[in-house]
């Protein structure tokens, strides 16, 4: 046995968040919202205020136990609780399955499942799943990206310059091996893609998608898992934030990918290899069949240097939070990721390839108190905040004044001929 069906054997079949969720313990929820509105509780009638559609209606005094179940379940994610209840029994189901190892949820055709990245690999194994997985990841929401011969090969260079770690020859390896593998993937029966709603997996499923309408002679076969939010998690970052049995059950609402998605993801992949941002800023002005990637281009394209500073929007929010005082990179970026950014995507070598930048520039925006980045001492290092770093956070400098390394947004240089900004007023990117 491998240590990674190890690794999947000793998966939670649920997790923390489907546990609290138990219709028991929400039925219990539901009265006790229900007492305590009718007793003038000001939390719990603001809780009733912000999740009830019909709030201004309600008679709070005798509130009934539906408009306290309504509230419970807006509260969890869902419009109802009818469908919160549904929720509930469908991951029930799909753990009483795997616990009487039920046939195989993609055991009606050779499946590959396609991730970007390898969070949920062990999580299918524990939930039953048969198929074979890839993991295609690519983090081409950062730094050059351009097509045809040698753009493997500016990737690998890339990923290998900014993460700490990473080696050329590893990557570029890799990333040969995940495409080969994409454009066999028409010897499977179904190709399944898990991409949640962020720009690193909304324009790598782009990418993916641009391949496959390519390499795949049977389009109808490939479908897609995507998803922004899971009932009871407030923050969803992402899919590998499920258990098995979620899982097993997001695997039964998954979708034929439409025919008009392949056109939309290549325009988009087009778009994001050009060495001007408008392309990629007006695809996210019209509506297509993938839903999530208008947003994810948009917060994709805050990264470009900003109008105010040059500061791209996650370099702007590191110096904020170092404006509070030094702290460990790791402490950095999960605030960074738990309460500021409102679409979060950044992994944590991608993140500290950022922290990186601005203490490597000619004149720096933060200082690191010189312990080691390895792996033994990760997110320990302790950042702080620079005289450069006030005058950039207070307006009074621009950070290409700086001297930075040289940083590339897909297929524009950033501080280039022209100068592309991003502009926060506007929400638009403009020539600075």
């Amino acid at each position: 046995m491998t240590d990674q069906m190890r690794d999947a054997q000793t998966l939670p079949l649920l997790s923390p968040t489907d546990l609290s969720l138990d219709l028991d313990r929400q039925r219990r929820l539901a009265k006790d919202l229900k007492n305590a509105v009718r007793a003038g509780d000001d939390t719990a009638i603001a809780r009733l205020r912000k999740h009830h559609p019909r709030y201004s209606a309600l008679d709070l005094a005798a509130l009934k136990l539906t408009d306290a179940q309504l509230t419970i379940a807006r509260e969890a994610g869902v419009a109802s609780w009818p469908a919160l209840k549904s929720h509930v029994e469908r991951i029930d189901a799909a753990r009483n399955a795997i616990e009487a190892r039920h046939r195989a949820p993609d055991a009606d055709l050779p499946t590959l499942h396609v991730r970007c990245g390898n969070d949920i690999e062990a999580a299918l194994t524990r939930a039953g799943f048969a198929g074979d997985f890839l993991m295609f990841a690519d983090p081409i929401c950062q730094g050059p990206v351009t097509s045809g011969r040698g753009s493997l090969e500016t990737r690998a260079g890339f990923i290998a310059s900014e993460y700490p770690g990473e080696s050329h020859e590893s990557n570029l390896e890799r990333l040969r091996t995940a495409e080969h593998r994409i454009s066999d993937a028409g010897k499977y029966g179904r190709i399944a893609l898990w991409f949640e709603h962020d720009p690193y997996d909304q324009l790598l499923l782009a990418r993916l998608l641009a391949m496959l309408q390519e390499t795949a002679t049977d389009r109808r076969k490939i479908e897609l898992i995507s998803v922004d939010r899971f009932p009871g998690i407030s923050k969803f970052i992402g899919i590998g934030q499920l258990s098995p049995a979620a899982l097993r059950h997001m695997y039964d609402l998954r979708q034929p990918v439409p025919v008009s998605a392949f056109a939309q993801a290549r325009e988009t992949w087009t778009a994001l290899c050009t060495p001007t941002p408008l392309p990629l800023f007006e695809l996210a002005g019209r509506s297509g069949p993938l839903p999530f990637l208008d947003g994810a281009i948009l917060r994709y394209l805050a990264e470009l240097p900003s109008v105010e500073n040059g500061l791209s929007f996650t370099e702007q929010i590191i110096l904020e939070i170092l404006g509070n005082g030094p702290r460990p990179w790791g402490e950095i970026f999960r605030e960074f990721m738990s309460e500021r950014d409102p679409l979060p995507y950044h992994g944590d070598l991608m993140f500290l390839g950022t922290l990186l930048r601005l203490r490597d520039a000619g004149t720096p925006a933060v200082l690191d108190d010189g312990s080691s980045l390895d792996h033994a001492n990760r997110g320990k290092t302790v950042f702080s905040l620079s005289d450069t770093g006030c005058e950039l956070l207070e307006g009074r400098r621009d950070w290409t004044s700086c001297s930075p390394r040289r940083r590339d947004q897909g297929g524009v240089t950033c501080f280039g001929e022209p100068d592309w900004r991003w502009s926060k007023e506007q929400q638009r990117p403009v020539v600075f």
